[in-house]
This record gives structure tokens, C-alpha cells and sequence, in this order.
């Protein structure tokens, strides 16, 4: 099988090979002689029809084919952090997607290698065919992704590159040292460094002469210093990494996402013919749309890949395999068919997925809220430091009897002074905080408020996940503990409360099924007594008793925030319940939709929305409150 030998032994290697890939995923996969990708009938069907037209033989196929499906499903299933950071530098500059994939397919290519080195030589070859055999033509940003590929593949470069990508590669070896390669540093499997870190350091060290060859091409088309989207060019500071340790930088600490699914920021209002004009005075917008233009080309032909756009089946095969292991199936078809048909994809995952696509600026700015509290976590502050020294810049005064001790027994220079040092800030303006969110699904809960109020759940817990990543990625940043801690629960309720998410950091896929489904299902009465219990049970309140330390020994902020349309079938067990959370500390909201009942009973914490869209407004004004 090294050698690249086409015979059918080695192809049915190789499709064994594709298969097996699969059942990591927990789908399973057939190969076919079509030209498409498809979830039909609860398999994956990959065609290889695809390459042919391509012109790849069949074991050069079969090897792209495992490294899309390495890239693609299986990357979201055992790097998700990495994936959605990934999206996320993407949405903040689409400019710069180029080259995010193409450090995407490296790292993949090298991910799969590892585990199946036979098919290095055919996976070269097919991604070399996939290269533009004279790269001169295109702008020189492009030009550098072309050549990371190339290096990337086989360690060659192409001819015909311009003279400053070819600086912009001397300057990026002589930054390395003698000796090493800048793109197997970062682009290599790394077990000591988790994948989220190895993307950043490849960013970190490949996006500069990026940008910088990016700014020429752009300049010399007169569009100055905007990107062809229309967005300005990115100002987080991304430092460049020494090669031989850690890297000095990377990207922002709240610029990674696990629950982020898309969403962008940066569309033009409906109706918009110049979509590229945000820049308006200094590019013209027909300028703009064929560098974009330029850039999709290139995107379609060099880094092309058969599976569908928009990211539809890979949620689809996402879906169906967390199904499988949650359900403890061997064989996921058992209940794909009629859910997923005609390899259309769908499932309660993937459109939970494309709400979080439509909702992420709520998520973004109810998740911004934290992050000045978290850089004031990090944000270092001059001190004393704490050991006496010969010299410094202030009396030690607490060490000053050491010190005349030092000097009596003749030590020539006594420890009398500090130095002032930088350390971390710390605070008790705000801190570790536990959410519980209550939700009515009572019978009365229909349409628009029932999607409403699921919506409310998805914004909250996504956006607090994502301030849990970026909490984890300031501490690994700083290499210091923020003492900083968010927890949230989830409870719909009508007779009877159920926990959807029991308090923890978080959420899992298991968790959004859950949401999806029982947010949107109204049934029943109200007892929102019941339900108020049952966020007592999930802070760890006892009756009668104060709350308890948590585990962690960190100081808890305890909030209940309860959704509803008013009503209840027990107001008076609602109200002991509302007296019993607050006399122990809990800080109880309730925001009533469209009746003032329940902002009268939650008073003087009650609110009252008419437009049943407006309660993630409201819930981020109750966070923001709570930071303030």
C-alpha cells in the first residue's frame, strides 16, 4: 500500500479504510461510483465519482476522500473547539478564509497521516493535482496559501511566485532558526498541545505575511486598506510565535467558541446592491465584488471539497451519530429512516445548530458581557512584591528589623526594599455566579411564546458556555487561575418541573436535543412553585438551611430567572417558595409575557415583555445588571 499501488487489493484497503473512519464517527459509510456526498438511509455515501471528474485515480480518491471526511465530520465530532474557533476568525474576517483553510487541510492531512500512513504518497499527489500549475496569475495573498500548500505537501515550492511572497517565506525560516521548518512546527501533530492551541499557532505565525500580502494586493486594486467584504481589517493583535517554545500569542481570549454556530455580523441590510461598499470613498464597489470573486474561485478550485455547502450533512452525520452513542445503538440506521431522507440532512441537532446561527449576536453580546470582567481578571496591576531585596523602589518596612539584623552582623547590603512587580488583578466586583433558568411549557406556552422562551434558553446557555471556553483559554493563556466560575441550569416546568441541565459548566449536544424538543412541546398546567423548588435542589439549598460552600471554595453569586405567561395553580406555595430562595441570598427574577402577574408576584425583581422576541434583550440586561 505505500507505494500507491492502484490494484483492487489496495483500493478495497482504502475503502476498508473510509469505513472505519466512519465507525469512529459511529456512522456508517458505503462507497459509491457517484459524484455526490449524501445521508441517505442512515449512511454516509461518499462518491468517488467526484475526484474522477477531477482527474484523481481511484487510490488518490480514496485518499482525499479520508482526508474530507478527517476535515469535515470528524473534526466536528473530535475537535469541536478547534472547528468553531476556526469559524469564528472566519465570521470576524471573511478575508482571511483562504488561508484558514488551507492551515484547516494541513493540520488535517497531517491528523490522518499519523493514523494511516500508507496514504501519504497518494494524498501528496492528489493534493499537488489540486494546486494551480502556475500560481503567478493570482494576487499574492493567494499566492502564499498556494505556496503553504505546496511546502505543506511535499516541502517544494511552486514556481512562479512573486518576490515578496518569497521574502515573506525567508523572513518566516529566518524567524524559525537554522534548521526548521516553520510549517511542520505548527502544522504537525502535537499531543502535548490540544487542537484549538496547534490552529492558534499556525494562525499566529501564518497570518501576518498573510495580511501583509493581502494589504499589497488590495492597494495595488485601489481598495485600499479594507477587505473585499467590506470589513475592516482585523485589529486583535496576533503575536507572532517563537519556534522553538510557546508561542507568544495568539488570538483574543474571547474569540473562541464551543457552542458558536455561525451567524455574520457583518451582512449587508436586505436590498443592498453593493454589498462591498463599506468603505465607500476609498474602493469602488465593482473592485471589491471581483477580488471576492477572485478569492471564491480560488476557494472552489483549489480548495475544494464535495461536501455540500452551508455545512448541512456534516450536521447531519453529527446528529445521527450523537444519536447512536446516546441511544448505545451499534448501528445508527435503526432510527435515521423517515428523520433524515434523500441525504437532505436535518434532525433536532442540526436545526438547533441553525438557530444558534440566527441568534449569535444575542449569544455574542450576552458572552461579551463577561469578557470585562474576565480582562480585568487577567489585567495586571503594580505591586509590592514580597521579598526583601538589596535594592528596590520602596522601604520594607515589615522587614526592617531583618534587615538591621543583616546590617549589625556585617552583611554589606541588608534586604531592605521591594520591587514594585506586575501581578493579576483581582476582584470582588463580580465572580463566580450559578444561572438557573426556569421556563414555562405549560399548555397556555404557544407559538411565538414558546419559541420565544426556547430561544431565551439557547442564548443564555450557549453564550455562558462560550464565557466558560473563554475563561479556560485566559487561565491557559496567563498560566494563573482567574477564581472565576459560571455554572447554569436549565428547568421547564408545567405540573410538574423537569431538569433538562442539571448546574454545571457547559452544554452538550445531548442537553441541546433536550432544549430543542421540550422548550418547544407546551402541555399541561402551571406550578411554578414546583419549579422554584426544583431550583433550590439544583443550588444545593436545603430548607431551612444557608447555602452551602461549593466544592470548589469559590464565592457563588445565586440567580433564578423564571419565564413564563403568568398564571399558576398554587400561587401561595409559589410565594413561600419566592420568600424561602430570596431569605437565603438567591437573587429571583421573573419576567411575565405579555401579564403583568408575574412582574407583580417577583416584584420588586418582575418584569413584563409585550413582544415575546424581546426576552433576550431582557435576560442580557439581567446579566449585564448583574456584572454592573
Amino acid at each position: 500500500m505505500a507505494d500507491g499501488t492502484t490494484g483492487a487489493g489496495a483500493g478495497e484497503g482504502l475503502r476498508a479504510g473510509l469505513r472505519a473512519a466512519g465507525a469512529m464517527l459511529g456512522v456508517p459509510v458505503v462507497v459509491t461510483d457517484g459524484a455526490l456526498w449524501q445521508l441517505a438511509g442512515g449512511e454516509l455515501r461518499v462518491g468517488l465519482g467526484w475526484y474522477a471528474e477531477r482527474g484523481h485515480g481511484e487510490w488518490e480518491a480514496l485518499a482525499l476522500a479520508a482526508l474530507q471526511l478527517w476535515e469535515g465530520p470528524r473534526e466536528e465530532l473530535r475537535a469541536p473547539a478547534r472547528a468553531r474557533r476556526r469559524r469564528t476568525l472566519e465570521r470576524r474576517s471573511p478575508a482571511e478564509a483562504p488561508m484558514l483553510a488551507a492551515i484547516a487541510r494541513l493540520q488535517a492531512a497531517a491528523e490522518l497521516l499519523a493514523a494511516m500512513p500508507g496514504l501519504r504518497r497518494p494524498l501528496a499527489a492528489a493534493l499537488a493535482r489540486e494546486l494551480p500549475p502556475d500560481p503567478s496569475a493570482l494576487p499574492r495573498h493567494l499566492q502564499w496559501v498556494v505556496m503553504l500548500l505546496s511546502r505543506g505537501i511535499d516541502g517544494g515550492a511552486p514556481a512562479g511566485l512573486a518576490p515578496e511572497v518569497r521574502r515573506e517565506w525567508s523572513d518566516l525560516r529566518a524567524l524559525a532558526g537554522a534548521g526548521v521548518d516553520p510549517l511542520r512546527r505548527v502544522l504537525a501533530p502535537d499531543p502535548s498541545r490540544t487542537p484549538v492551541r496547534r490552529l492558534e499557532r499556525a494562525v499566529a505565525l501564518l497570518r501576518p505575511p498573510y495580511l501583509r500580502l493581502l494589504a499589497l494586493d488590495l492597494a495595488e486594486r485601489g481598495i485600499a486598506e479594507t477587505h473585499p467584504d467590506g470589513a475592516e481589517a482585523p485589529s486583535e493583535a496576533v503575536d507572532t510565535p517563537s519556534l522553538g517554545g510557546e508561542p507568544g500569542g495568539g488570538a483574543g481570549a474571547g474569540d473562541q467558541q464551543a457552542a458558536e454556530a455561525g451567524g455574520d455580523s457583518g451582512s449587508v441590510p436586505e436590498g443592498s446592491d453593493e454589498s462591498a461598499r463599506r468603505g465607500e470613498g476609498r474602493q469602488a464597489a465593482e473592485g471589491s465584488d471581483l477580488f471576492a470573486a477572485e478569492q471564491a474561485g480560488f476557494a472552489r478550485t483549489v480548495l475544494a471539497t464535495p461536501l455540500p455547502g452551508g455545512g448541512a450533512l456534516v450536521e447531519a452525520v453529527l446528529d445521527l451519530a450523537a444519536e447512536a452513542r446516546a441511544e448505545g445503538r451499534a448501528d445508527p440506521r435503526e432510527t435515521a429512516a423517515g428523520r433524515i431522507g434523500g441525504g437532505s440532512g436535518g434532525g433536532a441537532l442540526a436545526d438547533y445548530r441553525s438557530r444558534v446561527a440566527e441568534l449569535s449576536p444575542a449569544i455574542e453580546r450576552m458572552r461579551d458581557l463577561w469578557q470585562r470582567v474576565i480582562a480585568e481578571r487577567i489585567a495586571p496591576r503594580p505591586a509590592p512584591g514580597r521579598r526583601p531585596l538589596p535594592e528596590g523602589d520602596e522601604l520594607a518596612v515589615e522587614h526592617l528589623a531583618g534587615a538591621v539584623a543583616e546590617a549589625r552582623s556585617g552583611i554589606p547590603r541588608p534586604a531592605a526594599f521591594l520591587s514594585r512587580v506586575e501581578r493579576p488583578r483581582r476582584t470582588r466586583r463580580a465572580g463566580s455566579t450559578d444561572y438557573v433558568l426556569l421556563v414555562d411549557r405549560s399548555a397556555s406556552m404557544q407559538g411565538p411564546a414558546a419559541e420565544a422562551a426556547a430561544d431565551a434558553v439557547l442564548v443564555m446557555t450557549e453564550a455562558l458556555a462560550g464565557v466558560d471556553r473563554d475563561i479556560d483559554h485566559a487561565e491557559a493563556r496567563t498560566g494563573a487561575s482567574l477564581e472565576l466560575d459560571v455554572r447554569t441550569a436549565v428547568v421547564v416546568f408545567d405540573a410538574e418541573p423537569e431538569v433538562l441541565k442539571p448546574l454545571s459548566r457547559g452544554v452538550d449536544d445531548a442537553t441541546r436535543r433536550a432544549v430543542h424538543a421540550a422548550a418547544r412541546s407546551p402541555r399541561g398546567s402551571t406550578d411554578d412553585g414546583a419549579a422554584l423548588r426544583a431550583a433550590a435542589a439544583e443550588l444545593g439549598l436545603v430548607r431551612g438551611e444557608r447555602p452551602r460552600p461549593a466544592p470548589d471554595g469559590l464565592e457563588r453569586r445565586r440567580i433564578v430567572i423564571l419565564v413564563g405567561d403568568g398564571g399558576s395553580n398554587d400561587p401561595a406555595s409559589a410565594e413561600r417558595e419566592l420568600r424561602r430562595l430570596r431569605s437565603v441570598g438567591v437573587e429571583v427574577h421573573g419576567i411575565g409575557i405579555g401579564d403583568d402577574e408575574i412582574a407583580f408576584r417577583y416584584a420588586p425583581h418582575g418584569h413584563r415583555v409585550d413582544d415575546p422576541r424581546d426576552i433576550p434583550d431582557r435576560l442580557e440586561a439581567l446579566v449585564a445588571d448583574g456584572l454592573a
